[in-house]
């Protein structure tokens, strides 16, 4: 990856990261090689808690545990995840292949799935909160009484939720090819390349790098800033 490559926006509908692949089971996708989907009853469907907000719709939040409950409990990270930061996707350039991507989709996320999840949280909380207003608004309408200004207000913040909604549901990505992140991999096991330490990654990093590194992501920033006032300008 070039120091000045800039992120994407992508809508995270077509981003797989990695705790799908049970969601895609459920749904008879085939994810082992003999063509076979694996049974529902070898993951733990069953035992989804309660939604912790009565805004999220029931039939999401069961999804959204399934696939990011690890993510979602780890308080620390989670609490601490600026969702604009982006993450790192690999175009998946041959959809067939279960070693590219065992959800079939577009892109596969190699780095930044607790910021997506996170992301998918407040996607779905707000798919919640404006099913509410316009549940309002058809009451509003039934009933004569209610004010129009009222009325107005209602339609109004049910705008600007729709508005929220289409900007939460595309994040910020930096995005390789296949090619290109097989050679950024000092190892052919990834996990013996990426998964290292915060300490042990630091020491290894040089001063040089480090300065570059910072520079690069303040212009990724900038740029995502940037676009996120292009886009509300237009909205407006």
């Amino acid at each position: 990856m070039q120091h000045n490559d800039l992120p994407v926006q992508i809508d995270i509908s077509n981003v797989c990261h990695k705790g799908m692949e049970a969601e895609f089971q459920y749904l008879g996708i085939p994810l082992s090689g003999d063509g076979k989907s694996n049974p529902r009853e070898n993951n733990n469907f069953s035992n989804i808690p309660s939604k912790p907000n009565p805004f999220i719709p029931s039939e999401t939040w069961s999804s959204l545990w399934n696939t990011c409950k690890k993510k979602l409990l780890s308080n620390e990270r989670v609490s601490s995840a600026c969702i604009d930061i982006p993450g790192i996707l690999i175009e998946n350039a041959k959809k067939s292949l279960q070693s590219n991507n065992p959800c079939r989709l577009d892109y596969r996320m190699v780095d930044g799935s607790h910021r997506l999840c996170l992301r998918k949280y407040i996607l779905n909380l707000i798919e919640g909160e404006l099913l509410d207003l316009k549940q309002q608004l058809v009451e509003c309408e039934r009933n004569t009484a209610d004010e129009q200004e009222f009325r107005k207000n209602l339609q109004f913040r049910i705008m600007n939720k729709q508005q929220l909604l289409d900007q939460t549901t595309k994040g910020y990505f930096f995005v390789l090819n296949q090619t290109t992140f097989e050679k950024l991999l000092t190892n052919m096991d990834p996990q013996a390349t990426w998964a290292k330490s915060q300490d042990i990654l630091m020491r290894e990093l040089t001063v040089e790098f480090k300065l570059k590194w910072e520079q690069w992501m303040k212009r990724a920033m900038d740029h995502i800033e940037a676009l996120k006032t292009a886009e509300s300008r237009a909205v407006n």
